[in-house]
């Protein structure tokens, strides 16, 4: 209780801290409408000129889309302002001082560094996988509500883990934002379609290498009632175990990072 009460005082700070400057924060959460929003739009456009690709149809790709956008908002909310900044921060010595307080480094660091340009994306994210559900005919029940919710979890903790693993080499080599780049940003990108349409060997590096896959395409398998993919049908229920699993290991090379770290000195 003293860990969620420590966090909520410091998620609020941060909060109203970002608010404060108004203006910014409308840009921003414009700029974020737009991003995502054309994303949607490019999506339905290409779709209504094919009607389907790789036999899913519009709105099953926007639900790959959804879902994935949800997450990596929720992950973003908390992790990417931290991880996306963690080269530089190492490289100026501004990341000692996070050392230096009485708490869990990363807890702190995570803490610290919330989020509030993501209200919109909620908004569009949640708004589209209404219309999926009811366009696509998905039963509104309990079990599929509590396992969306757990999809969901398993995915924001896939995305979370994705800003730890792809910015903690920091601690190494300093200067690591390409690292973001090419195994999270590009890599992620293959999961806007479904995975079917590519080769196997892209199905088999963002299912068993870089799992990027259980974010969306599996879960869809699951409330679409598809059986189109590759592998066993039993990937479809593991979201939240790989998310689980991936979090946990990516948890373990930070700790490796922040016992190998020296300062630079800056």
């Amino acid at each position: 209780m003293y860990a969620l009460r420590l966090y909520m005082a410091f998620a609020k700070v941060r909060f109203m801290t970002q608010l404060e400057y108004r203006g910014e924060y409308f840009v921003r959460t414009l700029s974020k409408i737009i991003a995502w929003s054309t994303g949607f739009i490019m999506v339905m456009v290409l779709l209504t000129r094919f009607q389907a690709v790789g036999g899913w149809t519009v709105y099953e790709v926007l639900f790959l889309y959804a879902l994935n956008m949800l997450t990596h908002s929720l992950a973003g909310t908390f992790f990417m302002n931290s991880f996306e900044n963690l080269p530089r921060n190492i490289r100026q010595g501004v990341f000692d001082g996070v050392l230096t307080k009485p708490v869990s480094p990363l807890f702190y660091y995570v803490c610290t560094n919330v989020s509030a340009g993501y209200t919109s994306n909620y908004v569009i994210g949640v708004s589209v996988l209404v219309v999926c559900f009811a366009k696509l005919s998905i039963p509104v029940t309990l079990l599929n509500i509590v396992w969306l919710i757990a999809v969901i979890l398993g995915g924001c903790l896939i995305q979370a883990a994705g800003f730890i693993l792809t910015n903690v080499p920091a601690f190494w080599i300093l200067k690591s934002e390409s690292l973001m780049t090419l195994f999270f940003d590009d890599v992620k990108s293959f999961l806007q379609y479904p995975i079917t349409i590519y080769a196997v060997g892209i199905q088999v590096l963002v299912t068993f290498v870089l799992p990027y896959a259980f974010i969306s395409f599996y879960p869809a398998q699951y409330f679409l009632g598809r059986e189109d993919a590759l592998f066993h049908p039993l990937f479809q229920y593991l979201t939240l175990p790989v998310g689980a699993l991936l979090y946990f290991v990516a948890v373990k090379v930070w700790n490796i990072g922040i016992n190998r770290y020296n300062s630079t000195g800056s």
